[in-house]
């Protein structure tokens, strides 16, 4: 079975691109009132299960579209 992944890294090199403005896990974190747990899982976490709650207020921080950043990961089959 495969997952779906989010792409934090891409959509804040996306945002950066876009308006000039780099934010870092701690920025956004602010921005989002998400942890910074939360939001270094995201990025960094292989099987982290992101909410889609979570990947909506991401998106919504850095006024973009989620479905740009979500990745299909084919799973070795058993």
């Amino acid at each position: 079975m495969g997952q779906i992944k989010f792409d934090l890294r891409a959509a804040l090199e996306a945002f950066e691109a876009r308006t000039g403005i780099r934010l870092t896990y701690e920025s956004l974190a602010q921005r989002t009132e998400l942890s910074i747990d939360t939001i270094k899982s995201i990025a960094s976490r292989d099987g982290y299960n992101a909410t889609l709650k979570n990947i909506a207020t991401i998106c919504g921080a850095l006024k973009s579209n989620p479905l740009d950043y979500l990745r299909w990961i084919e799973s070795p089959e058993e």
